[in-house]
């Protein structure tokens, strides 16, 4: 049997969908009947938004709907990566006609998609929109190295897309076109995010449908924009307690992983793989990761240690979880006293439960907590923010009539596991804890009020943190003030791309001891360390990061400064 080389084995564990061939994507994912239906729905027409927390399979979704869409040449598609959004988010402290240089990128972004759809799926394109998509690439190369141009090299607006569009897929011979639109107005700050749901619903039309890729939560829409009416929300996010949920996981694994490396998990090898699923809360990136991690120390020894080391993965994975949640403090800085109450609030709902599961069969173990009605405009903003990181879950609505209505949530089933909140006591088994998250009693869950978590008066506690004057540090009355009310000194708001550059690899969403190796044998100390670094420190002999963590952990840099 030959070896599996180093770039099978990065292509294998590939964590984001769009670095994935064709080839690749079909074979290794393998859709629910949930997602199937979710991927007929952005190949059809109508405009849609994809929402689901990180790692969820909306890029994948969306590619999947881009090469079939490219095989059946039943449509135009194009897809299109906003990724690099917030690399243009200084320009909004410096420019003037910062908005409208924004502008021509989003439409830049569409020509350079328009070209990557000429190789898939010739579009005979004529010499003025060649000639276009030329100075589209110029642009979106400046802009996203940091550039600042006086303007840009063309002025498009959505009439003018419109038009080019049908005559595209009129050129081809299809009716309509279908833009699909990955890393979209998640990936820009609060201005950017508005401007884009402007462009998104100017470019509605019978011809062309537009779907967009949103986290729950924190998308700002335009004034204008009204989701449900402007657009169909569709849910990409895997249900744990379907039926077909551990099958689907389980297919994921053995379509992707070859038998060779699945062995290493041993004979328990299916209990781990069902505990894993369980544990990512239905995150197919998170599952992958951890099923990489495990079987790359299973390859290093026995299978003797295996079930420690299948928890320990767990538990790095929680915490890398909640520090998605924890850096919305440094990506949305004006809702960092919000993040630090979401906190509390997970911390005394993993102790709830654990308190209820105390005395509970392992058939009758809790992972939902009900509260009470109605919630504070606080607590919603809350559980938005920790919706957007995946640590919980909105399920359906309780009513217990006169005792009472009920906003019921899941929690995150890997930090669960990680705090003990399951309260299995010490000498129980994997297949416990599959058990206790698989078999769930309906009537096990944990009716409390806010206050009881949070403690009374915790609205006060959720302000927005806006940065005083720095010239006499007089605090601003308004988010959007210019001038200082006390001196009239233009106030200055901190570029976040900025700060997230210089932020320390602490800060990654990564296992401490991969922070620490990289520390211990690389002079990378910040995330712009780490993004610079062409030598690839990472990969150098003595370094102790292999060459699917090294792949990873640029990954996540690069992931970092962008949704």
């Amino acid at each position: 049997m030959s070896k599996i080389s180093d770039q099978d084995l990065i292509s294998i564990f590939e964590q984001r969908a769009e670095y994935l061939s064709q080839a690749e994507l079909e074979t290794w994912t393998r859709l629910s009947i949930a997602e199937q239906q979710v991927l007929d729905k952005l190949k059809g027409p109508g405009a849609k938004l994809l929402s689901g927390p990180r790692g969820s399979g909306k890029s994948t979704l969306l590619r999947r709907a881009y090469y079939e869409l490219c095989r059946e040449k039943s449509a135009l598609p194009i897809y299109v990566n906003y990724a690099r959004a917030l690399a243009l988010e200084p320009l909004f402290q410096t420019r003037a006609n910062a908005l409208e240089l924004f502008r021509q990128w989003v439409f830049a972004k569409l020509l350079l998609g328009i070209e990557d759809t000429n190789r898939e799926y010739p579009l005979h394109l004529d010499t003025a929109t060649k000639a276009l998509i030329r100075k589209a690439d110029g642009y979106v190369r400046m802009m996203e190295a940091g550039g600042t141009p006086e303007s840009a090299p063309f002025a498009i607006g959505p009439s003018e897309m419109l038009e080019l569009l049908r005559d595209i897929s009129s050129g081809i011979g299809v009716s309509r076109a279908v833009l699909l639109l990955d890393d979209a107005a998640h990936a820009f700050t609060f201005r950017q995010q508005q401007e884009f749901f402007e462009i998104f619903r100017e470019l509605r039309s019978r011809n062309v449908a537009a779907k967009a890729a949103i986290y729950p939560g924190i998308t700002s829409f335009s004034p204008n924009f009204q989701v449900g009416h402007e657009a169909e929300v569709l849910e990409a996010w895997l249900q744990p307690t379907s039926d077909s949920f551990l099958s689907t996981m389980r297919d994921i694994a053995h379509h992707r992983i070859p038998a060779e490396l699945l062995s290493k998990l041993g004979p328990n090898g299916k209990e781990y793989i069902d505990l894993i699923a369980l544990a990512s809360f239905g995150l197919p990136r998170g599952f992958l990761n951890m099923l990489s991690s495990v079987i790359d120390e299973a390859q290093k020894g026995s299978t003797s240690r295996l079930r420690k080391t299948v928890l320990d993965t767990i538990s790095d994975h929680s915490e890398s979880v909640e520090s998605v949640f924890h850096n919305l403090g440094l990506r949305l800085p004006r809702f960092s006293n919000y993040v630090a109450t979401g906190e509390k609030f997970q911390t005394a709902a993993q102790s709830a439960i654990r308190n209820f599961n105390t005395s509970k069969k392992i058939d009758s173990k809790a992972t939902v907590i009900a509260i009470s009605r109605p919630l504070s405009n606080e607590l919603e903003k809350i559980l938005k923010m920790l919706e957007y990181a995946g640590l919980v879950r909105k399920q359906s609505d309780l009513s217990k009539g006169e005792k009472g209505q009920y906003h019921r949530y899941s929690v995150h089933y890997g930090s669960l596991i990680a705090s003990t909140s399951l309260s299995l006591g010490r000498a129980y088994k994997i297949t416990d804890i599959v058990d206790a998250l698989e078999v769930q009693s309906a009537h096990a869950l944990i009716k409390v009020k806010a206050e009881t978590l949070l403690g009374k008066g915790y609205e006060s506690q959720c302000v927005l943190a806006i940065p005083p004057c720095t010239k006499c540090g007089t605090p601003r009355q308004i988010e959007n003030q210019r001038f200082c009310m006390h001196c009239g000194s233009e106030l200055q708001t901190a570029s976040v791309y900025s700060e997230l550059l210089k932020a320390a690899i602490d800060n990654l969403p990564l296992p401490r001891a991969k922070i620490e190796a990289i520390k211990r044998h690389t002079a990378i100390r910040t995330v712009q360390d780490l993004i610079a670094d062409d030598e690839q420190s990472l990969r150098r002999p003595g370094s102790y990061i292999g060459p699917i963590w090294s792949k990873r952990i640029k990954t996540v840099a690069e992931e970092f400064l962008s949704v």
